[in-house]
């Protein structure tokens, strides 16, 4: 068949000057300080700014004397595509062996793109490889001539199956999951079955141990005992404040347009700061830049549409999606009750080359979502209502994200520099939908630098810099006690850091401290953060064992508040500690093992511990009234996580059955004064598990999830309600009913479970893809809460017995 893409692959060794590179690395240092002053400091700052200045001049210092031994050496850079649909395969292995036991390889991302840093001139030989495919070979005399185009084209292959599976191991499930860091990639999140046809980022993370969630609805998620306002996630570097919808199965990160993501569950290294718990770090693909691609799906939960493909080929590329919920129009005449849930999102992404050497990448997403809780109301006895209250407690947001990356690789220098800027805006509201009784919101903007410097082959450093302003803003109507009706604060943070990957025993031992350095000018207060994570893999054990290990301290100045006394909460008022009030800031400690016990079964246990100083939380107090008032907290939060996972086992009729079985036991406590509680986001124990079994182009999935209930505050009782003041008879008014509250988070929510099943058939045929997917969630009907009144003693179930089938075609 005939190829329509050209592949690049340029090798290219330095020739230019010793001036001429001094040059280059004096631009990026240039950048980097720029960076630091684009806001003049006050006094106080100088000290830690000189500091910094330190640092960073010392590291490019250190390049520029280290950079002349390599001149000499040559860049290999390429892209890998499937003979067979045309486009880019992601992930495949390129290896270069050369003489002297010269050994170096990449893997390749979403482009197909990939390169290989600082081979010296030589003979050597090139090998492509990718699970199903025949492995590509050549031998390469570097350094080649400039602009050497090159196609590397894999063709599927014949081999075994057991050929397959070795491979595949290396490449996803336990091996991945690193001291608190699990990396995923879309096939990974394809596995998870959702109500849909497309796999979904948050369905992933909820099989993650230690990650808790309200239930199928809410779109909250709480990390091995972080609060919400405590996780930071972000696309393509920028922060995305409610990426979750309003149906916890569906984020903004469809596995269509990611590319990869890393989830830090904790111990998260020196590049991030802001946040005092986990950090979800979304990269999305860049478009087919050789052919036209995309593909749609119909499904009562959510339909998609997705077009891809060239704007210059081989140069620059589009990606575009759009995702919209149905659930609202149909399901009130399939299950008898309405869902009044509206959600869905947009995302775009434009990808350059500009040379071999400079690539621009400008990405754009807007979120949606609105549901009303009362909708659903049950009364206490499980009957649902007739005439249900309309807009009475109905909560809505939405995310406007979008910046650009622009990266440059100069030439002969094992370096990657990187220049970002984006903003991010978030509004959540909450109340009738023609009178919102509540509102609150951020809007961001961030200019950053990274670099990563290859020092040689068991040593690279990064160093990076960031300036993030904000302004927070609520608006609360009045209603409330001791709070002005409106309120709006801005925020300007610095951040910076310098870390180092150093790997030992030929790469067995990986050791990356580091440090963060956390500046507040407004505050005049600056946080110097020591992070560090490890991991070893003893030869003893010849790969089978690793031991992994990660500490660091963490700080953050901005507060989420809600009324932790409702039985569910969705509305959260975003606001800045106060200047007299010390940082959030937290330690963190993880210490893990993971064991390949055979070829197809490996386990991963991991112990933490999360130790909390300076919480914000409300003021409690008895009378059902919401207060933004902020009283000091500590906390700790520690646990074990276990998993035990089988990939690609042979099983019934030459079938093979992949799953994994997790367990979580944790316990999340606060202290304020003189009262200790656990907090309404302290799941005890949870169990997830999923069993796949496949056979050709037919799989059946059944996946279980189990979990103790979360704390809330019981009433005490009910009373009249009078203000007293002079021009108020009280034995003349009536006064207003209300509910009293009793001692905080002292009862606990029933159990959560619930058993989803599902059966899915793909066909592929070349460059199309059509995949058939039908089952239900809450199989055995399960009433599990997600909200109660204890006013009215009216109560919100999760999702019943919910039936779904789609369909999805999809053109590679």
């Amino acid at each position: 068949m005939s190829y329509q893409s050209e592949l690049t692959c340029v090798v290219r060794a330095s020739n230019a000057p010793t001036q001429h590179t001094i040059f280059t690395i004096g631009q990026v240092g240039i950048a980097l300080i720029d960076l630091a002053y684009l806001l003049p400091p006050k006094p106080p700052l100088t000290p830690i700014f000189s500091l910094s200045m330190r640092w960073t001049i010392s590291f490019l210092l250190l390049l520029v004397y280290t950079v002349p031994a390599f001149s000499q050496q040559s860049s290999l850079r390429g892209f890998v595509s499937d003979e067979v649909t045309e486009g880019p395969l992601q992930l495949a292995s390129v290896v270069l062996e050369g003489e002297n036991d010269f050994l170096a390889g990449a893997v390749t991302d979403g482009d197909g793109y990939f390169i290989i840093r600082r081979v010296p001139d030589g003979r050597y030989t090139l090998r492509v490889s990718f699970i199903g495919f025949n492995t590509h070979e050549e031998t390469l005399d570097l350094p080649l001539p400039e602009n050497t185009n090159k196609i590397i084209i894999l063709s599927p292959s014949q081999q075994s199956l057991e050929e397959v599976v070795v491979e595949a191991e290396e490449e996803t499930g336990i091996s991945t999951v690193v001291a608190g860091l699990e990396t995923m990639v879309p096939a990974q999140v394809q596995r998870v079955p959702m109500l849909g046809v497309t796999g979904d980022l948050a369905s992933y993370l909820q099989t993650i141990p230690g990650v808790a969630v309200q239930g199928d609805r809410g779109g909250q998620f709480f990390v091995r005992g972080g609060a919400v306002d405590q996780n930071l996630v972000m696309l393509d570097g920028m922060p995305v404040y409610m990426p979750f919808h309003v149906l916890s199965f569906y984020s903004a990160f469809p596995e269509e347009t990611m590319d990869n993501a890393a989830f830090y569950t904790g111990g998260f290294g020196a590049k991030y700061g802001t946040r005092a718990s986990s950090i979800l770090d979304v990269t999305t693909r860049n478009g087919n830049k050789q052919n036209l691609a995309g593909s749609f799906s119909v499904a009562p939960f959510l339909s998609t549409a997705r077009i891809e493909g060239p704007l210059i080929k081989d140069r620059v590329s589009v990606i575009a999606s759009g995702r919209h919920s149905l659930i609202e129009d149909i399901f009130p005449s399939i299950l008898g009750q309405e869902l009044p849930y509206q959600f869905g999102d947009l995302f775009g992404k434009v990808h350059a080359f500009i040379s071999p050497n400079h690539s621009l990448s400008v990405t754009g997403l807007h979120t949606y979502d609105r549901g009303d809780i009362a909708g659903t109301f049950k009364t206490f006895d499980g009957e649902a209502l007739s005439t249900p209250p309309v807009d009475s407690s109905e909560v809505a947001w939405e995310n406007t994200v979008y910046g650009g990356t622009y990266t440059f690789l100069p030439e002969g220098i094992p370096l990657i520099a990187e220049i970002s800027a984006n903003r991010s805006d978030m509004l959540i509201e909450m109340g009738p939908r023609d009178a919102r009784e509540r509102s609150s919101g951020i809007e961001s903007m961030d200019i950053g630098l990274d670099v990563t410097y290859f020092h040689s082959d068991l040593i690279d450093f990064r160093l990076g810099a960031l300036r993030r302003s904000s302004t927070l803003d609520y608006e609360l109507g009045g209603q409330f006690q001791g709070i002005p009706e409106l309120a709006s604060n801005d925020l300007l943070e610095y951040t910076g850091y310098l870390e180092t990957s150093i790997k030992l025993q030929n790469g067995l031992l990986v050791f990356e401290p580091g440090v963060h350095l956390y500046m507040l000018p407004d505050r005049s207060e600056q946080k110097i953060d020591p992070r560090a994570r490890i991991s070893w893999m003893p030869p003893i054990f010849k790969s089978k064992v690793r031991i992994n290990a990660a500490a660091g301290r963490y700080h953050q100045a901005i507060a989420g508040l809600n009324d932790e006394r409702d039985v569910g909460n969705l509305f959260t008022a975003w606001t800045i500690i106060p200047d007299d009030s010390p940082l959030t800031s937290s330690i963190h400690t993880i210490v893990g093992l993971n064991i390949e016990l055979s070829q197809w079964v490996s386990i991963a246990a991991e112990g933490f511990q999360k130790t909390y100083d300076n919480l914000s939380v409300p003021v409690f107090n008895g009378s059902p009234s919401f207060t933004t008032a902020l009283q000091p907290a500590d906390g700790e939060a520690r646990g074990i996580d276990l998993r035990l996972e089988f990939q690609n086992r042979p099983f019934i009729s030459e079938s093979l059955i992949n799953g994994y079985i997790s367990y979580s036991l944790s316990e999340v406590t606060y202290t304020t004064g003189n009262v200790s509680y656990n907090p309404a986001h302290d799941r005890r124990q949870q169990i997830n598990a999923i069993i796949e079994a496949e056979k050709d182009e037919l799989s059946f999935i059944l996946q279980w999830q189990v979990g103790t209930g979360f704390p809330f505050t019981q009433s005490s009782g009910f009373d009249i309600a009078i203000p007293v003041t002079p021009d108020v008879d009280v034995t003349a008014t009536p006064g207003d009913p209300r509910v009293a509250y009793g001692a905080p988070f002292e009862g606990r929510q029933p159990d959560y479970e619930r058993m989803d099943a599902w059966i899915e058939r793909r066909i592929e045929r070349g460059r199309t893809v059509v995949t058939l997917r039908a089952g239900a969630i809450n199989i055995f009907n399960r009433e599990n809460l997600f909200y109660f009144d204890l006013f009215e003693l009216r109560r919100v179930d999760q999702l019943p017995f919910t039936p779904s089938v789609g369909l999805k075609v999809e053109l590679r």
